[in-house]
């Protein structure tokens, strides 16, 4: 019933009389070329080293992107410092992502994240960004870095690393302050255009390749983020090469040291790959990623952050209009320990026990999205994920999750406004509203606000 009356929904809100459709988000001309005369001549072979039409348009549209400037690069402009940055092809940008979640539970909507306080304001991200993007059109080798700081926000409870700052989660009185601080991405990177058809690689901390979302809000459709999301690695410490095998392939290789680890006795070797397949048009593609390691909890140090992952994700841009993305999870790890970690699993009575061995947990997300106009968009995320011993949410059963969302953008996308209704639901266990009276579901209705300077 509610996956019908939530595709109603879309359906009755997404859709546009004809005559009042705007400019579509690709800027594609919507007359159509009139056919070649028979006796026209073929096209001429592509010359060496030129790229076909749709390849020279991404890469334009990626230009573009890349020269837009925000506040702090405007208030430089014409300046010494300014002209120094330019001609050294660095760039200082930012973000503030602030939200309101209203919600049926009392205190706090866990385990929904990352705006996990229900009725309250919450700062959650200001971001300052400095990076020297490297060019992936030389004919020699480039470098880059990126260096990105999360001053205080609400945020850094869950993007936090072991071993990385993370004496704050326990400076409120064995608890976290509501607000702190986190560098999710510090990283030097080269690209070799002479390697294969061209080998990007990063050494730092760098945001995983694994599921769609991000940490970072602007690379998201919608407020929330999916539980498949938040219950599997963020950010990665180690080595990442891409490695461009053709136009069409990419192939991922990586040493790390675990998810969401920085080093330290928590850390293991772990292999962070993937391989991705995109379509001639740049319209469609489709990846294998994983995390393989020895999937063991850390007795000693009490956490997980070794575990194996195996993800299929697949997006399709199904015309000028809408566009579809799957997201499919699968995690485990062995020799769980409730009591090492401190962190009991709350049976479906309500009553908390212990656990002790192997563990899995998995989800299937959909998103579904509408772009009314390429400053406005609505998307529709359809999720299912499972915690079969409540290991990381502390509650067992299956969860479904049912979000629609709209994204507007003003003043050349420097300021985002995103409303967001979600419902969620545990069918076995009652996960939601513990600090008031337990429920299998939760209402929320969230609205953010990003500023993009």
């Amino acid at each position: 019933m509610w996956t019908s009356l939530f595709v109603s929904g879309l359906l009755a809100t997404a859709q546009t009389p004809l005559e009042k459709l705007a400019i579509p988000v690709a800027p594609v001309s919507v007359v159509q070329a009139p056919a070649a005369p028979k006796s026209a001549a073929p096209m001429a072979p592509l010359a060496p080293g030129q790229q076909p039409m749709a390849e020279e348009k991404k890469e334009e549209e990626k230009e573009e992107e890349a020269a837009q400037k925000f506040l702090l690069m405007k208030l430089l402009d014409g300046r010494t410092g300014g002209e120094f940055l330019d001609k050294s092809g660095i760039t200082i940008k930012g973000y503030a992502d602030m939200n309101y979640t209203a919600s049926t539970a009392k205190g706090v909507n866990l385990p929904m994240a990352m705006n996990y306080k229900a009725n309250q304001f919450l700062l959650e991200q200001n971001s300052i960004i400095i990076e020297k993007a490297v060019d992936t059109k030389a004919n020699e080798r480039t470098w880059g870095f990126t260096m990105m700081g999360l001053l205080p926000g609400s945020d850094y409870r869950f993007t936090l690393q072991n071993n990385l700052m993370d004496s704050q989660l326990t400076d409120n009185n064995g608890q976290p302050n509501t607000y702190g601080v986190d560098a999710p991405q510090f990283f030097v990177e080269t690209y070799n255009p002479n390697l294969l058809k061209g080998v990007d690689t990063k050494v730092g901390r760098f945001y995983t390749i694994l599921f769609n979302e991000s940490i970072d809000p602007t690379q998201n459709k919608l407020v929330s983020r999916a539980l498949t999301f938040m219950n599997n690695p963020f950010t990665h410490t180690g080595v990442l090469t891409a490695s461009k095998l053709d136009d069409r392939w990419t192939m991922y290789n990586g040493l790390t040291c675990g998810a969401d680890v920085f080093f330290g006795p928590s850390g293991k070797a772990s292999y962070l790959g993937g391989l991705k397949w995109e379509s001639e048009d740049a319209g469609t593609n489709f990846s294998l990623n994983t995390q393989l390691t020895d999937p063991s909890f850390n007795q000693t140090q009490g956490t997980a952050n070794t575990y194996d992952v195996f993800e299929i994700q697949f997006n399709h841009k199904i015309n000028d209009k809408w566009s579809y993305t799957s997201d499919t999870m699968y995690s485990f790890i062995n020799n769980w320990d409730t009591n090492a970690s401190g962190s009991p699993i709350v049976d479906r009575d309500g009553t908390p026990r212990a656990y002790q061995g192997w563990a899995n947990w998995y989800g299937f997300v959909n998103y579904l999205t509408y772009n009314v106009t390429d400053k406005l968009s609505t998307t529709s995320r359809v999720e299912f994920f499972t915690d079969t011993e409540g290991v990381k949410t502390g509650y067992t059963g299956l969860y479904t999750t049912l979000t629609q969302g709209i994204t507007y953008k003003m003043y050349e996308e420097q300021l985002w406004v995103r409303p967001e209704f979600r419902y969620d639901n545990n069918s076995t266990s009652k996960a939601y509203n513990n600090d008031g009276d337990p429920s299998n579901g939760l209402f929320t209705f969230a609205i953010d606000v990003i500023l993009r300077y």
